[in-house]
């Protein structure tokens, strides 16, 4: 009680302006742990209301009794006025995941087109990921930047998790690649490596990293310029600017050594170049055709990342600049000598990149 009294130096209704901030999921803390935003309290309040309706409480305690017969008609009306799964229909599947699939639905009122992933709750609680699938929906409707995909809405039911999202006509980055027979011309690679780099950063600013950035994952919008998607293996930057979470993530291909060093259990702190080592990968995935430490097999693919040193080679076959080759060499590197954001952007790969007006 003191410990409250004491930080009460405020107006009631300036606190109280605070309280409704919070409870909207506004002003929150980068990092840490946060109060529930309206929609966790009302599916609180949801749960405990349909607990309390066993005939069994409702019959023994009055006070149960009561509280479920003042409350059932609004809990009624709260239910019809989120949304909720009727409230769309399925065109057709966009994409499939380790815990659900994403796909096209149109909002049945509004004609709308949106993307919608769909998590399967036995899938999350099993792998005990539901802290992944808070660090997606938290990016998402917090992200004010226009290269990172928005939350438009967010519910779920007895089985599922619902995320509804901008859908982008574009497809992704993956499939722009094939149309171009794997390979882009060094300035078309150079227009997507920088918007990318912008937007990992913004996620960064944000306070979190990717942990799985790859062409699967960024997306083309209408406009023709990308987005950062699936947030699936986002984790939270600590204060001492480390990622703490120790659970498996990435795709093979793309992982950089320290996080594969983290994941075989060492305590190695690592940080957020481990986005900026897959960026590497990228561009050599752009200008080769396929990604440089790719191998037959899952344990040779991490060998070869863990010995980047030797593996790492530029085939003589196919012409690529010496600029081109120094963007991936320095991003591709150990931990310790890789660019940030700020050195990435003065490199001269980049030269002629306005960073500023990149969407104009």
């Amino acid at each position: 009680m003191s410990e409250a009294k004491e930080g009460r130096h405020d107006a009631i209704s300036s606190r109280l302006a605070r309280l409704n901030q919070l409870l909207m999921g506004k002003g929150l803390p980068r990092t840490g742990t946060s109060v529930p935003h309206k929609d966790a309290l009302l599916d609180s309040f949801l749960v405990l209301l349909e607990e309390c309706s066993s005939d069994v409480l409702v019959k023994d305690n009055k006070h149960v009794s009561d509280f479920v017969k003042k409350f059932k008609d609004r809990a009624k009306e709260v239910l019809n006025l989120r949304p909720s799964l009727s409230d769309f229909e399925t065109k057709t599947v966009i994409g499939r995941g380790h815990f659900g699939e994403v796909q096209l639905v149109r909002e049945r009122c509004t004609g709308d087109i949106y993307a919608m992933k769909v998590l399967k709750k036995s899938d999350i609680l099993s792998q005990e990921s539901v802290a992944f699938f808070e660090e997606e929906r938290d990016i998402m409707a917090r992200a004010t930047s226009p290269w990172i995909t928005s939350l438009q809405y967010a519910f779920q039911d007895r089985t599922s998790l619902y995320l509804v999202m901008d859908f982008h006509p574009g497809g992704d980055l993956l499939n722009l690649l094939g149309r171009h027979d794997d390979v882009f011309e060094e300035k078309m690679a150079q227009f997507y490596l920088a918007e990318m780099v912008q937007a990992i950063h913004c996620l960064h600013l944000m306070g979190y990293v990717h942990r799985d950035v790859k062409p699967d994952n960024i997306l083309i919008d209408r406009t023709g310029h990308i987005k950062l998607a699936d947030f699936g293996s986002a984790a939270r930057i600590s204060r001492h600017q480390t990622i703490e979470a120790r659970m498996p993530v990435g795709t093979p291909d793309y992982i950089a050594p320290e996080v594969l060093t983290s994941m075989n259990g060492s305590r190695q702190d690592y940080g957020v170049g481990c986005d900026w080592w897959s960026l590497g990968v990228v561009a050599y995935e752009m200008l080769y055709g396929d990604t440089p430490f790719s191998d037959e097999s899952v344990v040779k693919t991490y060998s070869n990342i863990m010995n980047h040193k030797v593996s790492l080679k530029f085939p003589a076959e196919t012409r690529v600049s010496k600029e081109a080759k120094e963007l991936i060499q320095c991003l591709c590197c150990e931990a310790k000598d890789r660019l940030t954001y700020e050195e990435i952007t003065c490199l001269p790969f980049f030269t002629g990149v306005n960073w500023t007006n990149l969407r104009d």
